[in-house]
């Protein structure tokens, strides 16, 4: 199933798609610990199948549907007999849609349906637009990469709006929060959401973003923390060390390279902020994927 390993980073070869790969995988191995930049979906369809992550442990039966958000590093391991369908598509394909970008920051590492919740109603709508991706990859009728983008599309969407119905709960019973504020709110910050993921490699501030969303910085501070979880400086380090993990494993760049094209504006708060999301510099995280450059930029 793998095909291209570099150390724990695979590479997914789409083939001739444009960023998709589905197949339903018999295989009695297990694959050991990797990640890769695309979103995977394993949905076992007869016989279980284990999806392990640090410490977690993803123990799939029959029918369950596990979505592993990008650069999630995983094992998986497999029952003697059995079958299950994996679908791997790049991210490229949900960051052209306004908010799916955001969305991706907002989902969990890895999310994981389980066929005992089929009264969940998100578990239903996921279970049957999988089954259609899996009928539409197997007819090859024209137009079918168009059909299963759209109905990924589906698929993340309703994901979205299971996360939005989070931010609605995290900002009830705030004083003067009624229904119509609720999504005032939620609208101006996935508003700021989508500036961010588009100037995060400018030095961009909480007052800028607060004053284009016209708020002040304060109240602009409250929301922003009551709809994401987070603050505006988690949200805009979150998507610059992404990047910078991109340009990790894609590029040969300095160290100091990265950091200035990620939106640090210093090698220093580069690295400091790094090791507080990652758990190590990044010198250490690219020496983790055999990548070596000849300048590091730290010490």
């Amino acid at each position: 199933m793998i095909e291209i390993l570099d150390g724990i980073h695979e590479t997914i070869n789409y083939g001739d798609s444009l960023g998709l790969r589905l197949y339903h995988n018999i295989e009695y191995e297990d694959y050991p610990e990797h990640w890769h930049a695309g979103i995977e979906i394993i949905m076992p369809i007869r016989e279980g199948y284990r999806v392990i992550s640090g410490n977690d442990v993803y123990d799939l039966g029959e029918g369950d549907i596990i979505i592993l958000n990008t650069s999630v590093l995983h094992s998986l391991k497999a029952p003697p007999t059995g079958e299950r369908v994996i679908l791997q598509f790049s991210i490229s394909l949900l960051h052209s849609l306004k908010e799916m970008e955001t969305l991706l920051t907002l989902l969990p590492p890895i999310t994981c349906l389980r066929k005992a919740e089929e009264d969940s109603g998100i578990y239903v709508y996921v279970k049957e637009r999988m089954d259609r991706i899996i009928e539409e990859y197997k007819e090859k009728q024209p137009f079918c990469e168009a059909m299963i983008y759209a109905d990924l599309i589906n698929v993340f969407a309703a994901l979205g709006r299971r996360a939005t119905e989070g931010m609605y709960d995290r900002t009830k019973g705030q004083e003067g929060n009624t229904t119509v504020k609720q999504k005032e709110y939620m609208e101006t910050v996935l508003n700021a959401c989508s500036y961010i993921n588009h100037h995060y490699q400018e030095n961009i501030t909480l007052e800028q973003v607060a004053s284009i969303s016209g708020f002040s910085k304060f109240h602009f501070t409250r929301i922003f923390k009551q709809c994401m979880d987070m603050t505006f400086y988690e949200y805009l380090n979150e998507k610059r060390i992404t990047k910078a993990e991109e340009l990790l494993y894609t590029t040969v760049l300095s160290i100091t390279d990265i950091a200035m094209n990620s939106g640090f504006s210093s090698i220093s708060a580069f690295n400091r902020t790094f090791k507080s999301i990652k758990g190590c510099s990044p010198s250490e995280y690219r020496n983790k994927l055999y990548i070596c450059p000849k300048d590091t930029g730290e010490g």
